[in-house]
């Protein structure tokens, strides 16, 4: 009785959590579609969304120990691998650097982590209550093939607009000496982290392609 007690306090938290992170995503997308439409430019598409695009994508954290303490069944690294790309891209990359926020991939950046999110997040929600329509199910599995190379892109991109910036202000960068007597150059980190890509993005990818095939085969199946 007392883990069925605990099982449905958690079944109300994670649907909580993953409707307020539709709520949240749909802000997002709405201040970067509505800014750019009405001003017909980019330039100040994440000043309007910044708000609330830090606030939804921070608490990704959550999910990390979501599925570390079982509350949901996911790979703890997995979920770690995906959430840190974006936070270091957001607080480590755009936060610091202002002209990073003019560029324009990080709207097209942006949209496309809202649409991932807003998709996959509803999906959550309404599996959690058992009616999960198979529209749904198949952007949540279909529109990845699409969204997760454009976002990848942005964020390679973002990040590598701003190496010139953090070579001329040693943004980040501790030199020697120092009484830490630790040196730290964080363009040279960047680059190194820029790579790092490479060996998870093509497993990733495979296996959200894997995911999709055996969850949208399914209904054949039945």
């Amino acid at each position: 009785e007392y883990k069925s007690y605990l099982r449905m306090l958690g079944k109300v938290y994670l649907l909580c959590y993953n409707s307020c992170l539709v709520l949240g995503w749909s802000i997002v997308l709405y201040s970067v579609l509505n800014e750019i439409f009405t001003s017909q430019d980019y330039i100040d598409a994440y000043e309007k969304c910044q708000k609330f695009l830090k606030i939804s994508q921070t608490l990704a954290i959550l999910e990390i120990i979501h599925s570390a303490i079982g509350l949901v069944r996911s790979s703890p690294f997995t979920t770690f691998v995906q959430v840190q790309s974006r936070l270091v891209v957001l607080w480590l990359v755009l936060h610091p650097v202002k002209t990073a926020q003019v560029n324009m991939n990080v709207p097209i950046m942006i949209v496309a982590w809202c649409i991932a999110e807003i998709t996959r997040y509803l999906y959550y929600a309404l599996a959690l209550l058992g009616s999960v329509p198979y529209l749904l199910t198949w952007c949540r599995y279909s529109f990845f093939t699409v969204l997760y190379p454009v976002g990848v892109t942005g964020e390679l991109l973002t990040i590598y607009s701003i190496l010139p910036h953090v070579t001329s202000t040693g943004l980040y960068t501790l030199a020697l000496p120092n009484k830490l007597n630790v040196s730290f150059d964080y363009h040279n980190f960047l680059i190194f982290y820029m790579i790092g890509y490479v060996p998870y993005l093509p497993k990733l990818y495979l296996h959200m392609l894997s995911q999709r095939s055996k969850i949208l085969s399914k209904p054949k199946a039945e």
